[in-house]
């Protein structure tokens, strides 16, 4: 948990609410000069012929290409609180929350576009902090924050970030391309973002290496994008990204394919701590709490050894954990060919459950 007595954090960023003027006390233009130059400061990039600074910006699509779009926000009071967290990581957040959509897609990530929130009593530091990580984590992904908007609100602050990323024609990972008898597959660790959630909630109990880890998932998530290239690049037809956990997001894609399928708990690849700490309610965090920001995928059995063959050693590990079949629904088991198993709470729903 985050000080309020400290300015900067371990890292050196600038905590929220540190001091400065206020968004009202700027006024919006010398905001937005000031945001366009940390977006300019990160570089234009050769597509992006036009950059931040101008009505809109102008990006020349390279020739053959697919385009995916995306959009995605982050507002306080659902998604952070500031005394978690500091403002270059909820820019961060805000850029990896958007781009794994286009990782589950398989597309490579080239603009985002910003959209910031905040009530006039907002310290333009924080802003512009916002603005730093929305960049350096843009960079980092290989695309660029070309322009964006602000706009006062009275309310939380909202960061809402539109983003593009480009595939070549026609190899877009599909939530709809699954068909029965397919393998089902998901990349990295699951339920260590709502292990994270409930350290900050509840000062859930943990050994400092797991606490780092889990809230790490939370608070700093990475978007799958070389893995989702990886699917792409290996043949994989039909996959999605884990925002809203593995129960919500195998659901889109049966419900897209038309078929059912099952999940086989002993398979599931979760920390070793996760069951000893969180008890009865591991399995809850797994598959139901979301925000793993990991993917799934269908895999045909004949083509899961080159797809596992191909994998490489830089990327996440893949676990099978599954199989689409002709349904109905989905359903749970403790293993392939194993007992049924109740299906538990799904927390990531913003409104009510499903």
């Amino acid at each position: 948990m985050m000080s309020a007595t400290r300015e900067t954090n371990s890292a050196g960023f600038r905590r929220f609410d540190a001091g400065g003027a206020t968004l009202e006390q700027l006024g919006e233009a010398e905001l937005l000069r000031r945001l366009t130059s940390i977006a300019l400061e990160a570089g234009a990039g050769a597509e992006l012929v036009l950059p931040a600074g101008d009505d809109a910006a102008v990006w020349r699509v390279a020739a053959g290409m697919d385009v995916v779009l995306s959009q995605d926000a982050i507002v306080e009071g659902e998604d952070f609180r500031r005394g978690w967290t500091d403002p270059e990581e909820v820019g961060e957040r805000a850029l990896h929350v958007a781009i794994s959509d286009l990782a589950g897609m398989g597309a490579q990530p080239r603009l985002g576009m910003v959209t910031l929130c905040a009530s006039p009593a907002t310290q333009v530091e924080d802003l512009l902090a916002v603005q730093r990580g929305l960049c350096g984590a843009a960079l980092g992904a290989g695309c660029r924050v070309a322009g964006g908007d602000v706009s006062a609100i009275q309310g939380p602050l909202v960061v809402d970030v539109s983003v593009l990323g480009t595939v070549p024609p026609d190899r877009a990972l599909r939530r709809d391309r699954g068909r029965p008898g397919d393998l089902l597959v998901v990349t990295g660790h699951l339920g260590g973002a709502a292990a994270g959630l409930r350290i900050l909630t509840e000062d859930l109990p943990a050994t400092p290496p797991a606490r780092e880890r889990w809230l790490a998932r939370q608070l700093r998530p990475t978007a799958r994008i070389a893995e989702g290239l990886a699917l792409t690049e290996l043949g994989v037809a039909c996959a999605g990204d884990l925002s809203d956990g593995l129960l919500v997001d195998v659901g889109r894609i049966i419900e897209a394919s038309r078929c059912g399928a099952e999940l086989w708990v002993e398979s599931l690849p979760v920390d070793a701590e996760l069951p000893q700490v969180l008890g009865d309610r591991w399995l809850e965090a797994a598959i139901g709490g979301g925000e793993d920001f990991e993917l799934v995928a269908a895999v045909a059995p004949e083509r899961l050894p080159a797809v596992l063959d191909g994998w490489g050693a830089d990327l996440v590990p893949l676990q099978v954990v599954g199989r689409l079949d002709l349904g109905p629904g989905l359903r749970l088991r403790d293993r392939e060919g194993g007992a049924a198993v109740p299906l538990p709470p799904i927390l990531s729903r913003h409104f009510r459950q499903p």
